[in-house]
């Protein structure tokens, strides 16, 4: 597994299969039992492939990728996750063949209103 193969799979997550709708794609990025941390979904691909499938597609914009070994974080604009603008960071797991085991993400809806400046972007 290269930086190249995890950008190579990152690039269909979030291009096709999160903003084109291409849910049934998700299946061959991942491997073994696809261990799934977000509550709302069950381990495996199905929950996460069915509920993309429903939402026709979610639409995103990848605004920063970091790769540490295994381990891919990117930091996602999600323009309607459940109707809602939305920040989220999602941490993926690779196995050597540059597959997906594991997934986290930690998702945080953005306000009308802050009291900064700054975008959470």
């Amino acid at each position: 597994m290269t930086r190249d193969d995890i950008q190579r799979t990152l690039d269909i997550i979030y291009g096709k299969i999160f903003n084109q709708g291409q849910a049934d794609l998700l299946p061959g990025l991942v491997s073994g039992p696809y261990i799934q941390h977000n509550p709302l979904f069950t381990n495996g691909v199905d929950g996460i492939a069915g509920y993309i499938k429903q939402a026709g597609s979610i639409p995103c914009e990848v605004k920063r990728i970091a790769i540490d070994g295994e381990l891919a974080f990117v930091h996602v604009r999600y323009l309607s996750w459940g109707g809602q603008e939305t920040a989220g960071v999602d941490i993926f797991r690779f196995d050597a063949d540059g597959k997906i085991v594991e997934h986290w993400d930690v998702l945080q809806p953005v306000p009308a209103a802050s009291n900064n400046a700054n975008t959470m972007f």
